[in-house]
């Protein structure tokens, strides 16, 4: 949770036009020393939602998916197209990042919370107290569909990510095995789960970037956003303002994340394929 704190924090900074930090540990440094240790698990509550709901579909989906394209169950992995494989990763990221949107919508506003500044360059006050205040405020100032405020970028984000890490996961593991490089067991698994953990941080960083900071903006008093108008808008903008390497703000950290995770999540699956079938 914390380095998903210090990559939210990284990716909105200079958002406002103001850099606050100058790197991953000196983000980490400042916030626990103006904040306290507590302000590294920010959006906890939302984010264990949103895993459980997200995480659990996003992985669920694919199968279905790419065999609806198709593929016959037991097909071995070396013989399906790679196209069926990044359109059905896509696809389950885009409808599953979609459904688990305001426990995203949440995480984010709790993170920055009191870390953007208005235009006397002080500060905005923090407007939340917890997940059920955040998710409350949120539907009674800017409406029930507030909730999907940046699906746009979300869905962006999840079909890049998704699509890069089940496509580049099975599409490697083919070749790791067709090739001779590992035997199937737990390197290959490790080493396949390692790739695909930074193809797909490489692919998604950019509509991350741009998710955080459309659901993380400044809002004016009927709820629209201070500094971008959505996503197209966004893009735009920090791309011109700070340069296209702003779109990977906070990759590093992004990365610490997304690899353990996918590691995790594909020894995990392959250890219960092995066992149930």
């Amino acid at each position: 949770m914390p380095v998903d704190v210090v990559k939210t924090r990284l990716q909105m900074d200079g958002a406002g036009g103001v850099k606050l930090y100058e790197g991953t540990m000196d983000c980490a440094t400042k916030m626990v020393k103006a904040e306290g240790p507590g302000a590294l698990f920010k959006g906890l509550p939302p984010a264990l939602v949103r895993q459980s709901t997200y995480g659990s579909m996003r992985y669920g989906f694919y199968g279905p998916i790419r065999d609806s394209l198709g593929v016959k169950p037991g097909t071995p992995k070396h013989e399906i197209p790679l196209w069926k494989k990044i359109v059905a990763g896509a696809g389950a990221g885009a409808v599953s990042s979609a459904a688990a949107n305001p426990t995203d919508l949440v995480k984010v506003r709790l993170q920055t919370d009191g870390n953007m500044k208005g235009p006397d360059g002080e500060f905005l006050p923090k407007r939340y107290t917890g997940m059920v205040h955040a998710f409350t405020t949120i539907v009674k100032e800017e409406g029930i569909l507030g909730l999907w405020k940046g699906v746009g970028p979300t869905c962006g984000r999840a079909s890049a990510l998704a699509a890069a890490e089940l496509a580049t996961y099975d599409e490697v593991k083919a070749r790791f095995l067709q090739y001779g490089l590992f035997k199937e067991g737990f390197p290959c698994t490790v080493a396949t789960a390692f790739v695909s953990g930074f193809v797909s941080t490489v692919a998604s960083s950019p509509f991350d970037v741009v998710k955080s900071r459309v659901m993380g903006q400044p809002l004016n008093a009927d709820g629209s956003g201070k500094l971008y108008d959505g996503m197209v808008d966004c893009f735009i903008k920090s791309s011109k303002a700070e340069g296209v390497m702003s779109l990977y703000n906070g990759f590093w950290p992004n990365f610490g994340r997304v690899v353990p995770r996918v590691c995790i999540v594909f020894i995990v699956m392959e250890q219960l394929k092995s066992s149930f079938g």
